[in-house]
């Protein structure tokens, strides 16, 4: 079985820093369990679809997709779960390591694929787990400029979507210099300590 190094470091990071008691990589929905919230889901996954085209010409989701097959594709390389007095606090990550920073292709079909895999997680989420609150991440250590700037205004949108589905969502995007300050540099520093 091949491990990715981004997986295997916010594996770490997630136990080590978000101080997570259950951690998994490469989590993926299994066909058997039962999906909640179908409804909501479906209006939901809709809306996502016509905002990003109508705001910036982005096609999200194929005009044939359907709720069960964003959710059978959906896969977060790291998931976590911190178990805490006010209740459970839940982390889904992707994260891309390119050599020359951060590209599905173009710069438009990058950003797209960015806000796929953050709607698609959100859906898998709140379907499978029910839980409404979350913390949701993309995280690569290298984005340029031109792209980076193209993904701000999209992390703004998501987080808005979620605001207006009654979903206590965060998304993020962990990039560049903050990757470094972030991730990369607690888990070095609490590495000496760590098996």
């Amino acid at each position: 079985m091949k491990i990715e190094m981004g997986e295997s470091l916010f594996y770490s990071w997630l136990r080590h820093v978000k101080e997570c008691q259950i951690v998994q990589t490469n989590w993926k929905a299994s066909p058997q369990w039962e999906l909640f919230h179908e409804e909501k889901l479906t209006s939901f996954m809709k809306a996502a679809d016509m905002r990003f085209y109508e705001k910036y010409k982005y096609s999200i989701f194929k005009k044939n997709a359907s709720l069960s097959q964003i959710i059978r594709q959906g896969e977060c390389d790291a998931f976590g779960i911190s178990v805490q007095d006010d209740g459970n606090h839940y982390y889904a990550i992707d994260v891309a390591f390119h050599t020359a920073g951060l590209n599905y292709s173009t710069k438009q079909e990058t950003v797209m694929k960015v806000i796929e895999k953050a709607i698609r997680t959100a859906i898998c989420l709140y379907g499978l787990i029910k839980s409404d609150n979350a913390e949701i991440i993309f995280a690569s250590p290298k984005i340029n400029a031109a792209t980076f700037n193209d993904l701000l205004p999209c992390v703004e949108d998501i987080n808005t979507l979620f605001q207006e589905y009654g979903l206590n969502y965060t998304f993020r995007l962990i990039a560049n210099e903050e990757f470094n300050k972030t991730v990369l540099q607690p888990i070095l520093i609490m590495s000496d300590g760590i098996a």
